[in-house]
């Protein structure tokens, strides 16, 4: 993984075959002091793709059941990364495609870079963001 850093506050972030896409992504916001952004794009590929995502309209108490995990391998065409950063802390979704099947969610950690991956940060000077629980254990962006 390299960084570069744009007079303008982007972050633009190079993944090698080997790396870990949101591990890389959080040493980026580390390295660039980036405490409030944006991924606003995001391509490449993987071998190895983690992601979750919700699968109904009413959210049990129990945070363990409201999610479907996937770890899937093979050879996945990233086609978008994108998501919010938030006191340091990156909530990114991803789609991907496998040649028979596009699948999409919350990015996790464990994704393999197979061949190459480009992601684009923004940084965002004069806001300052966190992420709370509500009542129903959802974090939710507040300032």
């Amino acid at each position: 993984m390299e960084s570069f850093e744009s007079d303008d506050g982007h972050v633009i972030v190079r993944l090698d075959r080997g790396d870990m896409v949101l591990e890389s992504i959080e040493r980026a916001c580390t390295e660039h002091a980036i405490d409030t952004g944006a991924v606003v794009t995001g391509i490449g590929t993987v071998s190895t793709l983690h992601i979750h995502y919700v699968d109904r309209t009413e959210l049990p108490d129990d945070r363990a059941d409201r999610n479907v995990a996937l770890e899937l391998q093979g050879a996945w065409e990233v086609t978008d990364i994108n998501g919010v950063i938030a006191d340091g802390e990156p909530h990114l979704h991803v789609t991907a495609f496998d040649g028979d099947r596009t699948v999409g969610g919350h990015l996790e950690t464990g994704c393999e870079i197979n061949v190459l991956g480009e992601v684009t940060i923004r940084k965002l000077s004069g806001l300052s963001l966190e992420r709370r629980p509500n009542e129903r254990e959802v974090s939710r962006l507040q300032q």
